[in-house]
């Protein structure tokens, strides 16, 4: 019998080629004329800091800025409690207008009439004088001011009156709710 009976090996799955692998020394010394890449997530890292630092330093200016001018304003309001005691006094004794004296009360002593006590003032051939208007107290919305009322050319020692005011809505803020003479 002739028969071919030459055997064949199996077909096996054809391997890739081998890599030869490199230790860690050989590896360093073979690159070492290169750096190694930098990663991704460092790259334009440098902008971003300076952006950031730059936003950091605006937004602080802003804040200084906006304090300062927030001090200044307060610092500067002219409605005070001294302010409105020295404007009403001007109205009521070296004007002599009664409703412009009467804008500086408070709503609860808003309806007096006083036309009275300002021609009471225009007969009097004396001219009255203030001065040392000063803030002795104050309270969450009240304040306590006096006032010196003199004759003028008088060698007289002033009277000081009393006012006690309150602090309401609107501008002025604050207005005069009650006056004691001295």
């Amino acid at each position: 019998m002739s028969t071919d009976t030459t055997a064949t090996p199996p077909e096996t799955p054809e391997r890739p080629a081998a890599v030869p692998r490199q230790d860690r020394q050989s590896a360093g010394t073979a690159g070492a004329s290169e750096p190694p890449p930098e990663p991704a997530s460092r790259r334009g890292g440098r902008g971003w800091t300076v952006l950031i630092v730059a936003a950091a330093i605006a937004f602080c200016v802003a804040l200084v800025l906006g304090a300062t001018r927030l001090f200044v304003e307060v610092t500067d309001s002219p409605d005070s409690p001294a302010d409105t005691v020295d404007a009403f006094l001007e109205a009521l004794l070296d004007q002599r207008d009664a409703s412009a004296a009467a804008a500086w009360l408070c709503a609860e002593k808003a309806d007096r009439d006083l036309s009275e006590a300002v021609a009471a003032i225009a007969d009097d051939a004396e001219d009255l004088e203030w001065g040392a208007i000063t803030e002795t107290g104050r309270s969450v919305g009240a304040a306590t001011v006096t006032a010196d009322i003199s004759v003028s050319g008088s060698d007289a020692a002033p009277a000081t009156w009393e006012f006690a005011l309150v602090a309401e809505p609107g501008q002025p803020q604050w207005l005069i709710c009650g006056i004691a003479a001295g």
